[in-house]
């Protein structure tokens, strides 16, 4: 409605195929992409920033909104980002959903994980620092972003 496409929900793997089936079904049709979501998997919420920017799609949190965990990252994609006045956003520590094969494994890929974010959040125009403060917030809390950290890591272009 009004070219925007509302996206809520759970990021479950997967989800990026299905978000781009969407978006080719719905064509030119849609301008911007509503967020309101918990996060979840890291790998399917950078895909569908790229898609988002692939497009020259805006991304928006309404007010009311959530948009937690991996779902900035996908905020992150929208060429015009607007978070609105009592939207929430938030982030932590990712964690791995299966065991790791040994503690020098779990290390390196979560090295490996967070230099993919940093990489990712830099070719957005975000700037990467915003992850610090996902890097210090245990995985069972959440640190929500105040509007002035918005606007200075550049996660919004518009409060």
């Amino acid at each position: 409605q009004g070219g925007k496409l509302i996206v809520s929900g759970t990021i479950e793997q997967g989800a990026a195929g299905r978000f781009r089936d969407e978006l080719e079904t719905r064509g030119r049709t849609i301008g911007t992409i509503v967020l309101d979501s918990p996060g979840g998997s890291l790998g399917d919420a950078m895909a569908m920033a790229r898609l988002i920017r692939d497009r020259g799609l805006a991304t928006q949190v309404k007010a009311g909104g959530t948009c937690a965990s991996s779902c900035p990252l996908v905020l992150a994609g929208g060429v015009k980002r607007t978070v609105e006045v009592g939207a929430s956003v938030s982030i932590h520590q990712f964690y791995a959903t299966h065991a790791q094969e040994t503690p020098a494994q779990a290390m390196a890929d979560a090295q490996l994980v967070t230099a993919r974010i940093s990489r990712h959040l830099s070719t957005m125009g975000v700037d990467p620092a915003l992850w610090l403060h996902a890097l210090d917030t245990p995985p069972q809390r959440l640190y929500r972003l105040t509007g002035e950290e918005l606007q200075a890591y550049r996660l919004t272009t518009r409060l």
